[in-house]
């Protein structure tokens, strides 16, 4: 970590939000300055932080007082596979193709942070992800509040919403991610909703409308005017993934402070209406958070094994003991043996398909329940119902490129119709033929496992990237199975 962001880290410790919206705390970003890693970078942080504290000008920095650690980063679609980007308390500029438009506004991007902060996923392409967690750091308090929200509080509220133009802003959150309302924060200034996004379809406040189209003096070609701070309005935020929620948290050792957080693709919005009234609304330290969260394991849920009362067996039972990684994947189990299942698999290109069947018998009659698993090679799974009929269609009628395979039968039915999820696309053409196997299946607190007997030998792990709940797990890990009876 570079010397200045042991500074930062320093500071966001003890002061956090109240460093950034009380007046005479702010830092000499002069004295203080890192080199930029390209000039396209000062460019863009001149226009609205290099006025930050000087005489007339009341307003919090939009990237930093000074710039960060700069290095490059893998990206697939950047020139050779990366893109030079630099850190910022606030966010991250990236140059993904030095040679495009120098002249264009999005020549420098900065990053989809929150998104990753809260999904768990880091983005290393366009559409390439690695998984992570959803990040548990805290985004709108001291460092040492452990009852205010995280990145992670946000993970299941990132769904579409109607248009609520004219009402207030009277949604709660916690640290775990739970919702109320409160009528009361409907009394704030500015808790009104003025805008709707029909892009991600989610309700701005005015205090965060008004702050997002605000005008003032900015550097321009050297020159001091008067322009707007963000031209598009969703240039440094991104548009908003989520409502805007009140919490009582801890600033500046003041405990039970109101705070509405709202999170946007690349920013986190806070109003403090209890702050000075130039310093309400602050774009939150995402860029201090993000580069902790990936350089530095920040946020990372931790599980004790010890406080499991049921531990697994078998081969599950080895690879749960041997590999720490699934324990914090998958937690404790429910089960003190696991349940008994068929399991049929195929291998594709870029992945592999498993069809897991469990019977469950009711007034004498066989109930079979047939899940299909498909395996990314990216990591990521995806399931659907296997609705193949027995005496149908196999299908496997295509003409693949030799020495590759059509699939048939279940398998065959979820490659070629699940177009929305894009298997046939990801997974390639299959190499192999389909194998069936005896097994076993287990449920735990964050995930399930699937144990596949011989020819495979297999066992398969299949977790959410949030560290939260056993069902919608979205990832995938699969080991050796070396038990032997």
């Amino acid at each position: 970590m570079s010397k200045l962001y042991k500074a930062l880290r320093g500071i966001a410790a003890t002061l956090l939000l109240a460093a950034l919206i009380l007046p005479g705390l702010s830092v000499n970003h002069a004295a203080a300055a890192n080199s930029f890693a390209d000039p396209a970078f000062k460019t863009i942080w001149n226009r609205t932080d290099a006025l930050v504290g000087q005489t007339g000008i009341t307003r919090g920095y939009f990237w930093g007082p000074q710039p960060g650690f700069s290095l490059t980063e893998p990206y697939k679609e950047g020139a050779g596979g990366i893109r030079l980007v630099q850190y910022f308390d606030k966010s991250r500029m990236e140059i993904n193709n030095p040679s495009g438009d120098k002249s264009s506004k999005f020549y420098v991007t900065n990053g989809l942070l929150t998104v990753e902060l809260i999904s768990g996923q880091m983005q290393v392409g366009d559409n390439t992800y690695q998984n992570r967690w959803s990040a548990q750091i805290d985004l709108a308090s001291d460092s040492d509040d452990t009852s205010a929200p995280t990145y992670a509080s946000f993970q299941n509220l990132m769904y579409a919403v109607d248009s609520h133009i004219g009402e207030n802003a009277t949604a709660t959150i916690n640290r775990i991610g739970n919702v109320g309302f409160d009528s009361t924060k409907g009394t704030y200034p500015g808790s009104s909703i003025s805008y709707y996004e029909p892009g991600t379809k989610h309700n701005i406040p005015k205090v965060f409308w008004d702050f997002l189209n605000q005008s003032g003096p900015v550097m321009d070609g050297g020159k001091q005017v008067t322009e707007k701070l963000n031209d598009p309005w969703f240039y440094a935020t991104g548009y908003p993934i989520a409502e805007a929620y009140w919490a009582n948290v801890k600033i500046a050792g003041q405990v039970n402070t109101a705070v509405l957080i709202q999170p946007y693709q690349r920013r986190v919005l806070t109003y403090v209406p209890s702050a000075p009234a130039a310093y309400q609304v602050q774009m939150g330290n995402i860029g201090q958070h993000y580069y902790d969260w990936r350089y530095n394991d920040a946020g990372k849920p931790v599980f004790d094994p010890a406080t499991c009362s049921t531990t697994p067996t078998l081969g599950v039972g080895i690879v749960w003991a041997n590999h720490p990684e699934v324990q914090q994947e998958l937690g404790c189990t429910y089960q003190s043996n696991p349940d008994q299942a068929q399991v049929a698999q195929q291998s594709f290109e870029h992945g592999q398909m498993i069809d897991i069947i469990i019977h469950h018998s009711y007034s004498g009659k066989d109930y079979p329940y047939k899940t299909i698993y498909v395996l990314f090679d990216d990591g990521t799974v995806q399931h659907f119902a296997d609705q193949y009929q027995d005496g149908s269609d196999p299908g496997g009628h295509e003409s693949p490129p030799p020495g590759l395979l059509a699939p048939k039968f279940g398998f065959g039915k979820v490659w070629r119709e699940a177009t929305g999820a894009r298997v046939r696309e990801r997974l390639g053409w299959a190499t192999a033929d389909e194998v069936g196997s005896n097994g076993y299946y287990q449920f735990f607190s964050k995930g399930i496992v699937v144990a596949t007997n011989t020819p495979l030998k297999k066992i398969y792990v299949f977790y959410n990237s949030n560290g939260y709940g056993s069902d919608n797990f979205n990832h995938w890990t699969v080991y050796d199975d070396t038990y032997t009876p």
